[in-house]
């Protein structure tokens, strides 16, 4: 069994072999299998004329492992392929995963130069600029993870990465009760509004807070006969139907509204999930409620009542607000808020819902909305609804 640090350290010789040998480094997504082989080839080449101490059982696997940090993400690779890390954090060349909302300290697998030069490699390899006009990036990685770095002057204390890992499994409701985050009241009451196709739902909360997670888990709810349009900039959502129409747009001003607008239009879904309201497409999401397209997405807010201000903020650039809230307050449904809170006993982060409340119209210039259910220190109240009150 091989190190890290002594694969980090044959890593870097290696690649530095095949720089000076002018060998093509295989494509970032999709590689062929033939550059692969090939590409392994010149890594067991590298190996022995380097005279590399590597055991002749082990060479063909420690060639593979090798490839795999540099086609992939060098020393933070084996993170990626970790089962249970939820983030991947570097600061200044040191290292933190968070597993099970802990945070853990890894170390110092690198200098900070090492991980400026892998930021602006993953930028190269997805067609980005990263350097002094463009300090900061965000990008799919091919796996599904999304990747964001920001290098000086932007970033005082050198560069800073972080890799938001998803869940390869999908969870359910259930999963999430035995969890503690919620209970078999609320779990049974979503279900019931999901098979409906009657109720449009935000997921809303801070960041980390598990809104993907639970609308991918509401997912599974919806009826196998349901036509669904899922539209998002990162490949997130693991919708939980077996057909669904998927779109994946550029995260640049006004592909994911262009691309909401068009599959709203021509493609009339039963239902549209949208991976995130972040931007433009907020006026996209309250106009499919416009229209009466059942709509579910996922927002930043610190309280259920401010995941509404969140989605008037962003669409106020193509409607006014008195404009907005009677299409939100008519064609929304339900805000359900979830919390992150770290517990400093336990040394970790624990994820729960905080509130669900039930938009139920607009009147005298603002929302009419109720709490359905709330989290009162570690007990939940009982609802104040049936689900088919709300089918309205």
């Amino acid at each position: 069994m091989y190190s890290n640090e002594y694969y980090n350290r044959i890593t870097t010789g290696i690649q530095d072999y095949l720089v000076e040998h002018e060998v093509p480094v295989p494509r970032w997504r999709d590689p062929r299998k033939e550059d692969e082989l090939a590409f392994r080839a010149w890594i067991l080449r590298a190996m022995q004329e380097l005279r590399l101490n590597v055991d002749e059982k082990d060479r063909q696997a420690v060639a593979e492992e090798v490839a795999k940090r540099i086609i992939g993400l060098g020393v933070l690779q084996p993170f990626l392929e970790e089962d249970g890390i939820e983030e991947i954090i570097v600061r200044k060349g040191f290292v933190m995963t968070e597993r099970s909302g802990q945070i853990q300290d890894e170390g110092q697998l690198a200098d900070d130069d090492y991980f400026y030069r892998l930021s602006r490699r993953i930028a190269e390899m997805e067609g980005k600029g990263l350097g002094g006009k463009e300090p900061k990036i965000k990008v799919g990685l091919p796996d599904g993870s999304r990747f964001a770095a920001t290098i000086p002057p932007l970033s005082r204390e050198g560069t800073a990465i972080n890799i938001r890992r998803f869940a390869r499994k999908k969870l359910s409701l259930e999963d999430l009760v035995a969890r503690g985050s919620a209970d078999r009241e609320t779990i049974d009451f979503l279900a019931e509004v999901a098979a409906s196709m009657k109720v449009s739902v935000v997921f809303a909360g801070r960041p980390g807070a598990g809104k993907t997670t639970w609308l991918n888990a509401f997912s599974a709810h919806l009826p196998s006969h349901a036509q669904v349009t899922v539209v998002e900039t990162f490949e997130e959502l693991q919708p939980q139907v077996e057909h669904f129409h998927h779109l994946v747009v550029e995260d640049e001003e006004g592909q994911m509204a262009d691309a909401i607008n068009s599959s709203v239009l021509r493609m009339r879904p039963d239902v549209l999930m949208i991976g995130e309201v972040v931007s433009r497409e907020a006026y996209q999401y309250v106009m499919a409620l416009n229209l009466g397209i059942v709509s579910h997405t996922t927002t930043h807010a610190q309280s259920a009542r401010m995941g509404l201000a969140r989605l008037e903020n962003l669409a106020q650039r193509d409607m006014t607000v008195q404009e907005l809230r009677p299409v939100i307050g008519n064609g929304l449904g339900l805000v359900v808020h979830l919390a992150k809170d770290y517990v400093a006993e336990r040394r970790q982060y624990v994820r729960f819902l905080s509130e669900i409340i039930d938009v139920q119209g607009y009147e005298n210039g603002d929302y009419k909305i109720r709490s359905l259910k709330r989290r009162e220190g570690d007990k939940y109240t009982p609802l104040e609804v049936r689900a088919t009150e709300l089918f309205r």
